[in-house]
């Protein structure tokens, strides 16, 4: 589960309260409206999600299977190919297989999404993810399959080796995606502000926990309509009430109006007044009242219900028990035969029974002929028992159980109504609808002959005086509610005074972190841009709220959009999304970008690298692009990557290729000032040796967190032991033995693994980092060992 930020932000209202000085009334009062903190979940108890490969046949731009492989865990990757190649189609896999959804299409007409299929590949679509889960030693797979031609027509199971399998929805929270939806294509970059931001205003309140200020603040102002509403009807009845009294001559009358009519009308005159009148009888006087009014069971309704339960039931009949599961069962045998057919295509013996020759081409179209019909068959059996059920309920929900009024009667209609109610625990459908029908005509001839004689009762009893008394008593009532409101409205004021106040301090405090997050990245996008972004605030309430965004242009304040260009507006899509979807509540620990590059000049694509840095060390970070200029600002600022070259052959064949990452990156920046002639001796030597140095601790570190992992040991954990290590024996330490405890004895592991020229070899990278160097040889010779050593960690 992933933090709540509602039950700390619960705690925090509830010591504000006890400090606020309100009334002990409104305190009471706001304790009691203040709802319970709802919980959050992420990944259904399990920990951090990263990616480790995305696989697609069938879907966009990829047409027979391609898998894109990725290093799970912080980091980043840059995922690399020229328009058309079939990269965007892995990241709109990717999105698909964990939400069912491409933000993509949002907004667009209808034909966007009829070219989701691969035109090449006629084979059923699939994709899929590997994710490794914190806390999880073995990968987790996400797998999204077609039934029908339309994009929606997909269901999602979780894999789990050794388990069953499970829906997505048991394996990762829906609302989690939607708060902390770590996906942002193209198209979602560029549509992000050409929108209202309620959408992000009520995501963002939900991921700090304002909800729960919302709520609270939708009971009080409940209370307090509530409260209004019936001092304004205690007042109207008044005004009603008296014109009536005045119309008659009875000297009670005249007294009722005296008492209404007081500054502070006198409720003990009214009482006196109705007491011992047969209108202030009230038990019988009530009771004749429900009577004259009851109303019984809806005939024509109940027998509709009824007559579609029979024939549910009919249709159920004729369905054998068990023909679901039994043809179910038997397809799914059918079609494993046929795999096993597909998969061995040059035998057709059966491998149960050994008989040569059964699984030829005949038997394969009648099998396929059995699975369809079984497949149906099945189909019509669960739809027949679903209607079944669904009969059965809406004939119960249409059963009311006795009015609380004539529970303790032993009358006639009482028996009745008791009869009938009895039927909502009928479970046999024939049984329910032979003794709904017949107890539902019982109850209402009763019904109609209660309101015929308490008609006739009340017409004895009817007299001006009464009727007069009837509704000075309901005033009376009224009264008394108000007199009860009156007080309670001030206290609820001042409880919504305190609490908006209070709201105010703790959205902003709450913000500050997203806010100043947001900042720090428009500042890397938009370092020399005349567009300043200042505070970034909330403003309104839930469905009426929007992100504030103060921008000013040389210090001028002007309207957020009108003054940006097309880079601007989408650095500033960026800024809002980066920090919402890397929040420490998310159980995302990856982030998928989409061609962020475009639009954006150099200076902005260097900050756009700077910002990726950043957030790939505590997250895995992957980017698409068709755009080198990413690659070069990357490889420009020293920024270590992992690249993957992707590129589309005829029939949508698609093919990943890795380019570099950060051993291959460090090695070609060795191999670099190895292979230059025109480098002095001596800066060869004070520098190459670091720079072997930085190889093999990339080669160590990649070793150490691939062990840390295999120890069952979280990602975000792994990554604050290896940051611990702050030399090349400590990280090679860790890689080896588990634990930093242990470099001491690195140097006899690496001679003993590897042989003495590699124990020489970290000697050499150690003492040219720290002292004078040792003579290190041909420069070459010294990077070609280092070159060996780090490809034999890397595969160890």
């Amino acid at each position: 589960m992933t933090d709540h930020p509602q039950a700390a932000l619960r705690d925090v209202l509830l010591g504000r309260l006890a400090e606020s000085g309100l009334p002990a009334p409104a305190q009471d009062l706001l304790r009691e409206l203040l709802p319970e903190a709802r919980a959050r979940g992420g990944t259904n108890g399990t920990g951090t999600v990263y990616l480790r490969s995305v696989t697609a046949a069938g879907w966009r731009g990829i047409g027979p299977a391609a898998t894109l492989e990725l290093p799970p865990g912080p980091g980043l990757t840059v995922v690399a190919g020229r328009n058309g190649s079939g990269k965007s189609s892995f990241a709109e896999a990717a999105e698909m297989a964990l939400t069912g959804d491409n933000a993509r299409w949002h907004g667009r007409t209808k034909i966007w999404k009829q070219g989701w299929r691969n035109l090449h590949d006629h084979r059923a679509p699939q994709v899929s993810v590997e994710l490794s889960v914190d806390g999880e030693r073995e990968p987790v797979t996400v797998r999204r399959t077609w039934q029908g031609e339309d994009v929606d027509d997909s269901t999602a199971v979780v894999e789990r080796p050794g388990r069953p399998p499970v829906r997505l929805e048991e394996f990762l929270d829906p609302e989690a995606l939607s708060l902390y939806r770590p996906f942002l294509s193209y198209s979602e970059l560029g549509a992000m502000l050409n929108k209202p931001l309620s959408a992000l205003h009520d995501a963002l309140a939900r991921i700090l926990g304002l909800e729960l200020l919302r709520d609270t603040d939708k009971q009080v102002l409940a209370l307090r309509r509530t409260l209004n509403e019936t001092v304004s009807q205690y007042t109207e009845m008044t005004r009603a009430v008296l014109a009536e009294l005045e119309t008659h001559d009875d000297p009670r009358a005249a007294e009722a109006a005296a008492a209404l009519r007081a500054r502070h009308p006198d409720l003990d005159r009214v009482r006196a007044l109705l007491k011992g009148h047969p209108a202030e009888d009230g038990g019988d006087l009530a009771r004749l009242r429900r009577l004259a009014g009851i109303e019984g069971p809806d005939l024509a309704e109940l027998r509709g219900a009824v007559a579609r339960l029979r024939q549910a039931a009919a249709r159920a009949e004729n369905v054998r028990e068990g023909t679901a599961e039994n043809a179910r069962r038997l397809s799914e045998l059918l079609r494993a035969a046929l795999d096993h057919r597909r998969r061995h295509p040059g035998s057709a013996d059966c491998p149960v029974c050994g008989s040569a020759g059964r699984l030829d081409e005949a038997w394969a179209a009648d099998a396929r002929e059995q699975i369809a019909r079984l497949t149906t068959e099945a189909a019509e059996a669960e739809a027949a028992h679903r209607g079944l059920d669904a009969a059965v309920r809406a004939v119960r929900d249409l059963v009311h159980p006795v009015p609380g009024w004539l529970q303790a009667e032993s009358s006639s209609l009482a028996d009745r109504w008791r009869e009938w109610a009895v039927c909502r625990g009928i479970s046999d459908p024939a049984e329910l609808a032979e003794r709904v029908e017949r107890a539902a005509v019982a109850l209402d001839v009763a019904c109609h002959q209660a309101r015929e004689d308490a008609a006739g009762q009340l017409a004895d009893r009817d007299s001006r005086w009464q009727g007069l008394a009837v509704r000075l008593g309901d005033w009376l009532a009224a009264a008394e509610a108000a007199e009860d409101a009156r007080p309670r409205l001030r206290h609820v004021k001042a409880a919504r005074e305190w609490l908006r106040t209070v709201t105010d301090e703790l959205r902003d405090a709450r913000l500050k972190p997203f806010a100043d997050a947001s900042q720090r990245v428009w500042r890397r996008l938009c370092e020399r841009s005349s567009v300043t972004l200042g505070a970034i605030s909330l403003a309104g309430t839930a469905n009426q709220g929007k992100v504030v965004l103060d921008v000013s242009v040389d210090d001028i304040d002007a309207p957020a959009y009108s003054v940006m260009s097309q880079g601007e507006l989408h650095s500033l899509a960026l800024s809002l999304f980066v920090p919402r979807a890397a929040h420490h509540g998310s159980p995302f620990g990856f982030l998928v970008i989409d061609d962020p590059v475009q639009s954006m000049d150099p200076e902005k694509v260097e900050g756009l690298a700077r910002v990726l840095d950043e957030y790939a060390r505590t997250r895995q970070v992957v980017v698409f692009t068709h755009d080198t200029r990413l690659q070069q600002a990357i490889s420009h600022l020293g920024i270590s990557a992992t690249v993957r070259e992707v590129s589309r052959q005829t029939d949508s064949v698609v093919r990943v290729v890795p380019v570099s990452d950060p051993v291959t990156q460090a090695l070609g920046e060795a191999w670099s000032v190895a292979s230059d002639d025109r480098l002095p001796r001596d800066v060869a030597e004070r520098v190459l040796p670091a720079m072997c140095r930085g190889v093999l601790e990339a080669a160590y570190l990649q070793a150490a967190r691939r062990r840390l992992r295999d120890e069952r040991l979280g990602h975000l954990a792994a990554e604050q032991e290896t940051a611990k290590a702050h030399s090349l024996v400590e990280v090679a330490a860790l890689a080896i033995f588990g634990t930093r405890d242990r470099a001491s004895e690195v140097l006899g592991a690496v001679a003993r693994e590897h042989g003495a020229w590699a124990r020489t070899l970290i000697q050499l990278c150690n003492a040219g980092s720290h002292e004078a160097l040792p003579p290190m040889g041909e420069p070459r010779e010294l990077v070609r060992a280092t070159q060996q050593l780090a490809r034999a960690v890397q595969h160890r």
